[in-house]
């Protein structure tokens, strides 16, 4: 069976988009970011870039939500 990544979520800022990844795979989620070089270099393409994304296998998109929602419940 092939595992298909999908975009979990999107940032604006490397450091809430390392957060999140970093609490993920404390978790066990193997995950990945894409466009954080574009938008660190050039901030005004953020947007038409998408942001920084955060990848995931799509099989763990149920628990890394769980996950997230449960650290930034904590946060709020």
């Amino acid at each position: 069976m092939d595992s298909k990544t999908i975009i979990l979520k999107s940032y604006e800022n490397l450091t809430e988009a390392n957060f999140d990844k970093h609490i993920l795979e404390e978790n066990g989620i193997d995950c990945f970011l894409s466009d954080s070089n574009v938008v660190q270099l050039y901030p005004m393409f953020s947007s038409p870039f998408g942001g920084i994304k955060l990848h995931i296998f799509e099989e763990n998109e149920e628990k890394a939500l769980q996950v997230l929602n449960q650290i930034h419940e904590k946060d709020a």
